[in-house]
Order: C-alpha cells, then structure tokens, then sequence
C-alpha cells in the first residue's frame, strides 16, 4: 500500500515492514502506526514559532522549524507543506491494513490437496 502526493509518498516496506515518509528530500521512517500518529498529533499543533524572527531573515518561504529530539537536524516547512503532509498521513492511516497473515489466505488450493494426498494418515 502506498500513498502519494504531489511532494511525498508514505508507505510500508515490504522488506523491513517499517512505514517509510518522504517529502522532499527527507525521508523518516516509522515503526508503528503509533509513532506516525504521534508526528501527526505534533504536525497539527506547529504555527509559527520563537525562531521565526530568524528563519524570516534568511528563508522566506520555509518559516516553520520542526526539531527532531536528540539530532541537530530541523525540518523547515511552510504552512501549505505541513498541511500536505497532514492530509498524506491522515489519508494513509485511514486506508484499512491486510492482515499480517493475508499471504496465508492467496495459497493455491490444489497444493494444498496435492500435499494432503502425499502425508500418511
């Protein structure tokens, strides 16, 4: 399952079964639901903050400044971006999951008898 937007994609990894975010060029990945919903929880409560004086001087179209706890790095997005990303998760978490056993469920059925027909009963 993948969602798109016109500056990002989240979607679940089939190899690692993380939850993979990109926008732009920043990716983040997540490892539950949980944690996603809870960059959604934050998204929704960012406005402009005590470093907008700063961000204004030297960056006009990017005024909002996301951390991430314990990195030095920081997100800088505009409103329209935050709002782009919101509607992404927001969509995604929507969308029901299969379940973990689904794979279980696409099994040919005439193996199974062919293997039910070669064990000794």
């Amino acid at each position: 399952m993948k969602k798109v937007s016109a500056n990002g994609q989240l979607f679940i990894c089939d190899a690692c079964r993380k939850i993979h975010l990109e926008y732009g060029n920043v990716g983040m990945d997540f490892i539950s639901e949980e944690k996603l919903k809870e960059l959604l929880q934050y998204l929704r409560t960012v406005r402009y903050n005590h470093f907008d004086n700063e961000i204004r001087k030297n960056n006009d179209r990017r005024q909002i400044l996301i951390p991430f706890a314990n990195t030095p790095l920081k997100l800088l997005l505009s409103d329209w971006e935050i709002a782009e990303i919101i509607r992404l998760i927001q969509v995604f978490l929507v969308e029901p999951r299969p379940s973990k056993f689904t794979h279980f469920q696409l099994i040919n059925p005439k193996k199974i008898s062919v293997l039910t027909r070669i064990s000794p009963n």
